[in-house]
């Protein structure tokens, strides 16, 4: 059999639009340890969107490290929407370079900027699958796990933005069926932020740890939904795949959950590997100083301005929040939140991690653009495919166009 590796275009198969409710021409429903999940079927798919996976991270949760959900509220949850997005960025500075490219027809679009509509609350912390219909019926045949993770310079972004329709369907007009599972995580200060206190409360990098758990999620329910948890691939694109390179180091390379892995692929579109300073250092702790400024937390009296920025209201944190530079202003790459080595989830910057071989030894798949990265060996490393040393390459079977 001929196989073709082309993840770039495969991410373009996600259509970078809010897919509306589907109509219910079948209810699909499964059932989890936590409850009944109900969804939506069309055109040969079924949805099951906006499945909580962890407690709310509200009020004295907030900024802090998740919590696995046990039981949906009263015992169901009604998947059949388009779920929810995490608070975003929104006071982008557009460069003007960067403006002039973006009122261009379709590339704001096409980038997923602006994406993340509906509802946008701080309890965010949910799971999508899409599936082919009929997956749980397939008793002769668990099926594989595609996990995506979105970018937006964590700051944006939500599976909202992605439809996977076409992509389901198309895995199985080729007789290599799939089950595609989105997966939302907490955002800019809700999710990233920095700072010596937040080192030392264990607050850092709760982001990764959204994303963690829900592959933990996945190892607990994915069967439920006639998916293969030992045949789990993460894919990301931008932030989402410095995310995947950061599961792969996470826990100095453990990506074991009850004994087993939790994935054994990964695919990096537009990202990977990515220097960052400590999560209490000089950049990271100016943007904690400032937002805990903007909030109202700058003298915090009896409590730590941690504990300040839990209990201000939610509008007042957003705002606090979007009081730094984004990641599309004049700071571009230096972002205001990322991911940081904090010792313990990341116990070092990423490329240490690489050089050490602390990561996880899975076939690996890394995608870059022309011109996105420029090296004085490279002419043009459009479509480049990079394979750490001692890997294989992971094949995706896909169709051979001419």
């Amino acid at each position: 059999m001929k196989y073709t590796i082309h993840a770039l275009a495969l991410a373009a198969k996600l259509v970078t639009s809010t897919p509306l409710p589907y109509p219910n021409t079948t209810t699909p429903t499964v059932v989890l340890h936590a409850g009944t999940v109900t969804g939506a079927a069309s055109n040969g798919v079924e949805y099951f969107r906006g499945i909580p996976y962890a407690q709310a991270p509200t009020g004295s949760q907030r900024l802090k490290p998740p919590v696995r959900l046990d039981r949906f509220a009263n015992g169901s949850v009604q998947a059949t929407g388009v779920g929810p997005a995490c608070p975003q960025q929104t006071n982008v500075d557009i460069t003007p370079l960067l403006l002039e490219v973006f009122v261009i027809p379709g590339v704001a679009e096409t980038l997923g900027f602006g994406g993340a509509t509906g509802d946008v609350t701080e309890d965010c912390l949910t799971i999508s699958v899409t599936r082919p219909k009929g997956a749980h019926v397939r008793s002769h045949k668990k099926l594989p796990v595609l996990f995506w993770i979105y970018g937006g310079g964590f700051e944006n972004g939500s599976p909202q933005m992605y439809d996977a329709t076409s992509l389901v369907q198309e895995s199985v007009a080729q007789g290599k069926p799939m089950i595609f599972v989105a997966v939302n995580y907490r955002l800019g200060a809700f999710g990233f932020l920095g700072g010596d206190e937040v080192l030392k409360d264990g607050a850092a990098n709760l982001g990764l740890l959204d994303q963690r758990m829900g592959l933990e999620w996945v190892a607990d329910n994915i069967e439920a939904f006639g998916g293969d948890k030992d045949a789990v691939t993460i894919w990301g694109q931008s932030a989402g795949a410095i995310s995947v390179f950061d599961q792969l180091a996470l826990f100095d390379g453990d990506n074991t959950y009850k004994g087993c892995a939790l994935f054994r692929g990964a695919i990096m579109n537009s990202g990977s590997i990515t220097p960052t300073e400590p999560v209490d250092g000089v950049k990271a702790q100016g943007i904690f100083d400032a937002v805990a400024e903007a909030a109202g937390c700058g003298s915090a009296g009896n409590s730590t301005k941690l504990e300040c920025l839990r209990g201000v209201e939610y509008e007042m944190f957003l705002a606090a929040s979007n009081s730094v530079p984004s990641f599309l202003s004049y700071n571009s790459l230096a972002f205001s939140y990322a991911p940081r080595p904090d010792g313990r989830v990341l116990t070092a910057s990423p490329e240490v991690l690489a050089e050490k071989g602390k990561y996880a030894a899975v076939p690996i798949i890394i995608g870059n653009q022309e011109n996105e990265v420029r090296r004085q060996d490279t002419k043009n490393i459009e479509n480049e495919l990079t394979i750490i040393p001692g890997h294989r390459l992971l094949p995706l079977p896909v169709k051979h166009h001419q």
